[in-house]
């Protein structure tokens, strides 16, 4: 058995594998993560995609929490994992090359031509 209980490989209701809310008053409200069914589902379907080396994409209407559930769970990873998340906020002013170098800054400089 994994933590969590995860990995038993048998049937559970995702019902069983919430965990209890714990609060923090000195967190900003929006980063704040109230751990129903559906965020302890797509926490683990986020997981087990990045540890198998797949892309992951939520989508869904504004507001419904995928910044959040994406974040907390890319928060919890291991380092040794070898991933280091970059948090991007895309708009309607979002300009490509301002993504790009957000990106390039936070990689590694191999060589010149190399990152």
């Amino acid at each position: 058995a994994s933590e969590g209980g995860l990995m038993t490989a048998e049937f559970r209701p995702w019902s069983e594998l919430v965990e209890p809310f714990k609060f923090d008053m000195d967190a900003p409200f929006f980063s704040m993560l109230v751990p129903t069914v559906d965020t302890t589902r797509f926490s683990y379907l986020l997981e087990v995609l990045i540890e198998a080396d797949r892309s992951v994409l939520y989508t869904g209407v504004t507001g419904v929490g995928k910044s959040v559930v994406a974040t907390d769970a890319l928060r919890r990873l291991e380092e040794p994992k070898g991933l280091v998340p970059i948090f991007i906020n895309f708009s309607a002013q979002t300009a490509a090359l301002d993504t790009q170098l957000l990106i390039e800054s936070k990689l590694e400089k191999k060589r010149k031509t190399r990152l």
